[in-house]
């Protein structure tokens, strides 16, 4: 690549990257609703043309702001997803870590919920949404098939994915109540609850079959 491009295309990344930096506090201090590509503008020191020529809406800004958010989440949650550690412990370094960050810096998910807000309102916001949870669904999916082989039971897509869905909807609930009332939600419950539901399912023959079908009963 000529050298020309490779700085035009290095200093669209820096100003990209600069944008989402401006949107996340703005978006942190008004709220999706209230902020405008103005503001962004303002916060990054840019155009409003320059928040226009990288996103082109403010809805298109909030997704990209949302997706480096889960991207970085996933990236995270696989790294400290251990193979070699007991099948049940497995969940406790990842739901930790994601509770100090909702203590440390609860306006990323305070976003993502203003997000599943929007995407209520949207059909094209609501299938972007759904992206990002299906990228969510998949990893978590893929952590249960993994252990469920090293526990030695059968492999099962269906179990699987059932499985991640329980595991999404314990993070972001929990996520919503700690962040909310922390003083009366144990950062340790969400690892925990994993856990047990996970010794649960490997120890009992019925639980682990109704997590394969979950409407026959």
């Amino acid at each position: 690549m000529p050298r020309g491009e490779f700085d035009r295309s290095a200093r669209k990344a820096a100003t990209r990257a600069k944008l989402l930096q401006a949107a996340a506090t703005v978006y942190a201090a008004h709220g999706f609703a209230g902020a405008t590509l103005d503001d962004v503008a303002e916060e990054a020191g840019l155009t409003k043309g320059a928040v226009y020529g990288h996103f082109g809406s403010k809805d298109n800004l909030l997704v990209a702001l949302m997706e480096e958010y889960l991207a970085a989440e996933i990236a995270e949650q696989v790294a400290l997803f251990d193979r070699d550690e007991t099948t049940w412990k497995r969940p406790l370094a990842g739901s930790d870590q994601w509770m100090r960050e909702l203590d440390e810096a609860p306006e990323a998910f305070r976003l993502l919920i203003e997000f599943w807000l929007a995407a209520g309102r949207d059909e094209q916001l609501r299938e972007r949404f759904a992206a990002g949870l299906e990228a969510l669904r998949m990893t978590f999916a893929q952590f249960a098939s993994e252990s469920r082989t090293d526990a030695g039971m059968e492999k099962s897509p269906q179990a699987a994915r059932h499985f991640a869905n329980v595991m999404l909807g314990l993070s972001m609930g929990l996520g919503l109540i700690r962040v909310a009332d922390r003083a009366h939600l144990s950062s340790g419950l969400l690892g925990t609850a994993m856990s047990v539901l996970i010794r649960a399912a490997e120890r009992d023959e019925e639980l682990c079959a109704a997590m394969e079908d979950p409407d026959a009963r």
